[in-house]
């Protein structure tokens, strides 16, 4: 399982903690390695959308979760989550009082990372749809990284969500060669347009950025 191989990469042999997982939605491509994670590490919390999804492997982590007795966070724009060494997660999306009303997708979970003077977007797989009501809600979502929501798909990344974001930098996760074609051109184009900088796993594999306090 690719996750647990980076996991083993980037954490030492002997450190079993996560002080947060954050699972942006329960669609299978997100969540694959998720149920053995919690099985191998000491995870301190759990974040999630509250979107349900008629999968097995969710319903495996939910369990997990449950015979674990680990916390589990729902996000919402009034959650906010300090973490050690200056790192908070400002949670942008979803309101509790659409999730009926989305799909998986436009109910991922967005957090905004502040760390310093820095600020990262992780936004999941969210669609125009969800682009146009986080900008309306009023959000800060000003980044200076932006993780491109659902993979550079073409129902994603809106000029006016790109401007509100204003990012020095794009980061693409995509598998090489994916059945998708992900990024898409038309999106690739936009960012090029607007003046974004995109790094893409499809061509770099894991990418790894370092930030000053």
């Amino acid at each position: 399982m690719e996750t647990l191989e980076y996991l083993g990469r980037f954490l030492p042999f002997f450190d079993r903690q996560i002080e947060l997982l954050v699972l942006t939605h329960p669609h299978e491509d997100h969540l694959t390695a998720l149920p053995e994670v919690l099985r191998r590490y000491q995870i301190a919390q759990v974040l999630l959308s509250g979107s349900d999804a008629p999968s097995g492997r969710y319903a495996a982590m939910l369990h997990e979760l449950s015979a674990r007795k680990i916390p589990v966070i729902l996000a919402g724009p009034q959650k906010s989550i300090v973490m050690e060494d200056g790192v908070s997660l400002d949670c942008i999306w979803p309101r509790a009082e659409e999730l009926h009303q989305l799909d998986p997708n436009n109910a991922s979970v967005v957090v905004r990372v502040l760390f310093g003077k820095t600020a990262i977007l992780l936004p999941g797989d969210i669609e125009q749809e969800a682009e146009r009501a986080i900008l309306l809600s009023g959000k800060n979502v000003r980044a200076t990284v932006l993780k491109v929501p659902h993979h550079g798909s073409s129902s994603s990344s809106s000029t006016g969500f790109l401007l509100a974001v204003r990012p020095e930098l794009g980061i693409v996760s995509a598998g090489p060669e994916n059945r998708f074609s992900f990024p898409h051109s038309a999106i690739v184009e936009r960012y090029e347009k607007m003046g974004i900088p995109l790094r893409t796993t499809a061509k770099e594999g894991t990418i790894s950025l370092t930030f000053a306090r």
